[in-house]
This record gives C-alpha cells, sequence and structure tokens, in this order.
C-alpha cells in the first residue's frame, strides 16, 4: 500500500507543469520601462512594483480585484508571461 501511494504522489507530480520565470539574458532593453509601465495603466491596472527580473521588465499589480504578477520583453514590450491570483 505503501509503495502504491508514493507511485500515485509522483506520479500526479509529474501531471503538474513548473511555471518557470522567463529570462530575457542577453536580449537589449531598446523599449524604455516607462513606456510598458503606460501601457499596463492605460489597460485599467494600477503598478505596485515594478523591476527588471533575469533581464525581464517585471509588472507586480492589479486590475480590478485580480492580482497580477507579468513579464515583459524589454526590446518589444510584448507580454511573455503572466501569473493572476
Amino acid at each position: 500500500m505503501k509503495t502504491f501511494a508514493l507511485t500515485f504522489l509522483a506520479l500526479g507530480m509529474a501531471a503538474v507543469p513548473a511555471l518557470a520565470d522567463p529570462s530575457c539574458k542577453g536580449v537589449e532593453a531598446t523599449m524604455p520601462m516607462w513606456q510598458v509601465a503606460k501601457g499596463f495603466e492605460e489597460a485599467g491596472g494600477k503598478i505596485r512594483e515594478m523591476k527588471v527580473s533575469d533581464g525581464c521588465y517585471e509588472i507586480y499589480g492589479t486590475n480590478g480585484e485580480t492580482k497580477l504578477e507579468i513579464y515583459y520583453n524589454p526590446a518589444t514590450g510584448a507580454e511573455l508571461q503572466r501569473e493572476e491570483s
């Protein structure tokens, strides 16, 4: 029974994808951070914190009641990954 439970747990954990933060190392930051922030705010978002993480622009903020963590490409301003809670 113990072996079955461990096997079941291992298989269950393998089915859950791990979200890794994107990396923008080696990407030249050609878009100013303020332009990314402006676009976020124009879409109704409120910024709590903004920083550079692994070369990517990262915004922590809210849109309505939704908490957001969004990564952007520093060269293009394109959204790379979004986490909502």
